[in-house]
């Protein structure tokens, strides 16, 4: 009897497992895209690369960072999204402290680092939390509002992260666009991703 209590449960969590949702089918909210949904896959400061997988929504390591530099805010995937490169929106924000990787959290998006990967458009929208999460952020409405040492410091930071080991992907930086382009980038994003999930 106790065999089969104990296989019962065990296939009620597998079925449970099983259907569980992907997190980045997570729904965006109402007024986005002033407000957004991401996940988090990096910590600020941290070394290893956490990707969502797209397929699955589990949190793989990709790798540890081979250049001598931390992720000088976290990192992350808008949900519903679809960037040109075929893959979510990358999101860098800003918080009081480092976010535990898989963690949704709402944000509002100040601006967007203008990036090539590979011959391949890979910005990078850059964000707050939105208001209600932390009110903390609530003057930095553009990127031009953020101190110039972080703006240096994120441009610093994706200049050279895969210049390790030789051979990686060359990475060409042009700037930051203002809140309203960010804003333009995840409705496209979204929109994109809505028309190749129909519901």
């Amino acid at each position: 009897m106790h065999l089969a209590k104990t296989l019962l449960a065990a296939g009620l969590l597998l079925s449970t497992a099983v259907e569980a949702q992907n997190v980045l089918d997570f729904p965006q909210p109402n007024n986005n895209p002033e407000e957004f949904y991401a996940v988090t896959e990096i910590p600020a400061g941290g070394i290893i690369k956490y990707e969502t997988d797209a397929k699955t929504g589990f949190l793989i390591a990709d790798r540890f960072q081979s250049m001598p530099v931390a992720y000088p805010a976290n990192y992350g995937s808008l949900t519903q999204s679809l960037a040109g490169d075929g893959d979510p929106l990358d999101v860098v924000f800003y918080t009081r402290a480092p976010m535990a990787p898989g963690t949704l959290i709402k944000l509002r998006a100040i601006g967007v680092l203008k990036m090539i990967d590979g011959g391949e458009k890979d910005d990078k929208i850059i964000a707050v939390p939105a208001s209600k999460i932390d009110p903390t952020y609530d003057d930095v409405i553009n990127i031009s509002d953020l101190p110039k040492i972080e703006q240096e410091r994120l441009q610093a930071f994706f200049r050279v992260y895969k210049q390790l080991p030789d051979g990686r992907k060359k990475v060409e930086l042009d700037g930051f666009n203002d809140a309203a382009a960010a804003k333009q980038e995840i409705k496209a994003a979204w929109e994109a991703w809505k028309e190749k999930n129909p519901q």
